[in-house]
C-alpha cells in the first residue's frame, strides 16, 4: 500500500509539472499581451515597459516558470512568474470553493440515490424512466433559471432570520478572526447543516435514524452556536445566504448527472449472483442496497466524478458569476478577463493537484471498502 501511494503521488508530480510547462509556454508564447496590456490606454508605452521591467515580464520564459511555481507553492495564487508580492492567497481562493463542493456533492449524492432507495429490490435491475427523465431535465436546467427559481425563497428566509435575532454584518476590520479561520467555521456550518439536511431526509424517506451522522451534525453546530462570540455567529449566518444559494444550483445541477450514474450502477450490481443470494436468504431492502449494493457501487461512482472534476470546476464560473460567491470559478473568470493568464494557470494547478490528491484518496479508499480490488 505505501509503495503504491508513494508511486502514485510521485507519477502525479511529474506529470503535473510536465503539464504547466507545456501550457505555460503555450499561453506566453501563442496568446499576445499579459496582465499590463489593458493599462496601455492609461499609461506611456515608456512608462508600460518600465513597468514590465520592474516586475520581470521581460525575463525569459523558463525563469518566470520556476518563479512561478515557487509563488504557487509560497501560498499566492498570481503571481504568475513575476516579481511581485501581490497575489491572492490560495486559502482564501480554495476554501470558499470546497466550502459549496462538499455539501453540494454530499446533497447530490444522497439525492441521487431516492430513485434507487424508493425501488423494490426485484425491479432494481430494470430501467428507471421516470428518474431518467426527471435527471436529464436537471441537467438541462441553466443556473440562473435555478437562481431565480430558489432566489426569493432564500432571501425572504434570511431576511425574517435577520429581523427575528437582530443579525447585522460587521465590517472585516472589526472582525478578531484569521479570514482561513472564519472560512474554516462556514465550511463546518454548511457541512454540518447539508449532512442534517440529508439524515432528516433519511428519516422521512427509511424511518430510520442513523445516529452517527446526527451526532457529528449536532456537535458541530454546538460548537459554533456555544463556543463562538455572537458576533462571529452573526456574520456566519450571514454570509451562508449566498453560499447556500450556490449549494442549491450546484446540487441541482449534480443531481441529474448522479441520477443517471447511479441508476446504470445499481442496475448492473442488481444482476450479479451474490444480490440474487441476499435475496434467497431473506435480508431486508435497507440491508440489501446499503451492504451490497452501495458500497460496490463507490468505486465506478468515485472514477467518474474524478473524471468530472475539471468539469465542475468549470461550470463553478457560471455558478459563482450567477450568485456572487468568491471562489476559484470567479477567481478564474476575473483573470481571463484581466488577461492574467499566469493567475489562472495557478488555478490550474491547483486543479491538478485536487485532481491527483482525490484520485489517490479513492484509490485507497476502494481498496479499503472493496474486497474484491483488494485481493488482486
Amino acid at each position: 500500500m505505501f509503495k503504491f501511494i508513494v508511486k502514485e503521488i510521485v507519477t502525479s508530480i511529474i506529470s503535473i509539472l510536465i503539464f504547466l510547462l507545456i501550457m505555460f509556454y503555450g499561453i506566453n508564447i501563442l496568446i499576445p499581451g499579459d496582465f499590463l496590456t489593458p493599462l496601455r490606454l492609461m499609461l506611456s508605452q515608456a512608462e508600460l515597459d518600465a513597468l514590465r521591467e520592474t516586475l520581470g515580464v521581460n525575463d525569459p520564459l523558463y525563469q518566470r516558470y520556476f518563479r512561478w511555481i515557487l509563488g504557487v507553492f509560497n501560498g499566492e495564487i498570481t503571481t504568475g512568474g513575476f516579481r511581485q508580492r501581490s497575489g491572492k492567497d490560495i486559502m482564501s481562493t480554495v476554501l470558499p470553493t470546497i466550502q459549496v463542493l462538499i455539501p453540494s456533492f454530499t446533497l447530490a449524492f444522497y439525492l441521487s440515490r431516492i430513485p434507487s432507495i424508493k425501488t423494490p429490490i426485484s425491479k432494481l435491475h430494470k430501467n428507471k424512466i421516470f428518474s431518467d427523465t426527471l435527471a436529464t431535465l436537471f441537467i438541462s436546467l441553466f443556473p440562473p433559471i435555478v437562481l431565480f427559481l430558489i432566489d426569493e425563497k432564500i432571501e425572504n428566509f434570511y431576511t425574517f432570520i435577520a429581523i427575528t435575532f437582530d443579525l447585522e454584518k460587521t465590517p472585516v476590520s472589526i472582525l478578531t478572526i484569521s479570514e482561513n479561520k472564519f472560512d474554516i467555521i462556514l465550511l463546518l456550518f454548511l457541512f454540518s447543516v447539508t449532512l442534517f439536511i440529508v439524515q432528516s431526509l433519511d428519516v422521512l424517506l427509511n424511518n430510520k435514524i442513523r445516529k452517527s451522522g446526527f451526532v457529528f451534525s449536532i456537535m458541530i453546530l454546538f460548537y459554533i452556536f456555544l463556543f463562538q462570540n455572537d458576533i462571529l455567529i452573526s456574520d456566519i449566518i450571514l454570509n451562508s445566504k449566498n453560499a447556500f444559494k450556490t449549494i442549491g444550483i450546484l446540487s441541482i445541477f449534480f443531481v441529474g448527472e448522479y441520477i443517471l450514474i447511479n441508476n446504470v450502477i445499481t442496475q448492473n450490481i442488481a444482476r450479479e449472483p451474490h444480490i440474487l443470494t441476499a435475496r434467497a436468504l431473506g435480508y431486508s431492502k435497507h440491508k440489501i442496497y446499503n451492504k451490497h449494493i452501495l458500497r460496490n457501487s463507490f468505486g465506478p461512482f468515485a472514477t467518474r466524478l474524478t473524471l468530472g472534476l475539471p468539469y465542475t470546476i468549470a461550470s463553478l464560473v457560471i455558478v459563482e458569476s450567477t450568485t456572487g460567491w468568491k471562489g476559484m470559478g470567479s477567481v478564474l473568470y476575473q483573470s481571463i478577463m484581466n488577461q492574467d493568464s499566469n493567475a489562472a494557470m495557478g488555478l490550474f494547478l491547483l486543479l491538478a493537484l485536487l485532481t491527483a490528491i482525490l484520485r489517490i484518496t479513492i484509490s485507497v479508499v476502494q481498496v479499503i471498502i472493496d474486497p474484491r480490488v483488494r485481493l488482486k
